[in-house]
């Protein structure tokens, strides 16, 4: 099984030498690496990259992007410079190459002792895990993590609605066989939690410790909760399904998690949470700028699932599934009177992009093996 690891930075991402080092103790071979640069780059990022041991690591600067892009001029004119969601030219690539399960990480998630490419290998085969299942649909699986002083908290873009309402809903676990289409693994030290929360009160993070044996807990098909863009695999057959917008902020990834969530749920496949944990040293940030980022996100969020779960499903496989949430949205998702400018610009750019995504598939004949579901 071949994967990729795909990363963007504009740093010299040293840590991928303890990502080699890890996959080449744990006996892995059929990987490599995939970076995308951007304008603040450094120069020596393409000769560190070549430097990289055991694995090959491929580095694309500005001028290599435009390359590769001729063939999707739509895509290469939409994608912003300056922008992590230039990490859509890493997983179309991967995909391109034939990687059967694609690992997007942050220049800043440090690699444990685990075995970080065999636990992210869930991806794509139906594995036995507990599965939880909420009346509510939502799940904070941020509460299987242990944080100092006890302290509660929830994922970014974990819609707000939906927050400290545990009391009001019903949750059952069971151990299930499903197929697993993302493992988003989790967080040591500094969790991924939105800006309001950060700027409330600190949190370390300790350790993940489910309910029940085992490094992996599964979300039952309709129960939902946000997965990011770090730390997480994806089967082969969702990357047409999983576009990250540069125009929706802090919400990119959070967006495009509930899109794949809702395809995966009319499938009855599984999103899975946990191990393999990463130590976050979490690059600086302006909270202020990240609030300004996130805002549009936790106001839009709630009405916005609720328009993905309305949508209708009849595709046979991930890519068409996208296509048809692409061009329902319009309608399922309108425009009310209290929207600002900035959010009509989120919603009709992440429609915009959306399409543009669905239209490289397209071109790439995606999907031509179908997912059989599983009711």
């Amino acid at each position: 099984m071949r994967t990729t690891i795909v990363t963007t930075t504009i740093h010299i991402p040293a840590s991928l030498v303890e990502y080699a080092q890890n996959a080449r103790r744990h006996g892995h071979r059929e990987l490599d690496f995939v970076v995308i640069g951007d304008r603040k780059s450094p120069p020596e990022t393409a000769d560190f990259c070549r430097s990289v041991p055991h694995f090959p690591c491929l580095y694309l600067d500005i001028p290599a992007q435009r390359e590769y892009l001729k063939r999707f001029p739509e895509l290469w004119a939409h994608l912003r410079f300056d922008s992590i969601q230039r990490r859509n030219i890493g997983m179309l690539l991967a995909y391109e190459n034939g990687a059967d399960v694609v690992i997007t990480i942050d220049d800043d998630n440090l690699v444990m002792d685990q075995d970080f490419v065999g636990m992210h290998g869930v991806v794509g085969a139906a594995r036995e895990l507990p599965t939880y299942r909420s009346t509510s649909g939502w799940f904070n699986v941020c509460s299987f993590l242990q944080a100092e002083h006890g302290l509660e908290f929830y994922h970014r873009g974990y819609p707000r609605k939906m927050r400290w309402t545990e009391d009001s809903r019903s949750v059952t676990c069971s151990q299930v066989a499903r197929r697993v289409v993302v493992n988003a693994g989790f967080w040591l030290d500094d969790p991924d939690i939105d800006a309001v929360t950060r700027m409330e009160r600190p949190l370390l993070i300790r350790g993940f410790s489910p309910e029940w044996p085992g490094s992996q807990i599964a979300l039952h098909p309709g129960t939902w909760s946000p997965f990011d863009s770090q730390n997480t695999a994806l089967m082969r057959d969702a990357v047409p399904a999983y576009f990250l917008s540069p125009y929706t902020g802090r919400y990119d990834d959070i967006w495009g998690s509930y899109i794949l969530s809702r395809i995966a749920e009319y499938f009855g496949d599984v999103v899975c949470y946990g191990e393999p944990v990463v130590r976050q040293e979490r690059n600086p940030h302006d909270l202020w700028n990240d609030l300004d980022l996130e805002r549009n996100g936790m106001i839009l969020t709630d009405d916005f699932c609720a328009s993905l779960r309305s949508i209708a499903l009849t595709g046979d496989t991930y890519h068409a599934c996208f296509g048809e949430i692409a061009a329902a949205l319009p309608s399922a998702w309108a425009v009310g009177p209290p929207w600002t400018g900035s959010q009509k610009e989120w919603r009709s750019k992440l429609i915009e992009g959306m399409d543009i995504w669905h239209s490289v598939f397209e071109k790439l004949g995606a999907g031509s093996a179908a997912p059989q579901r599983d009711p």
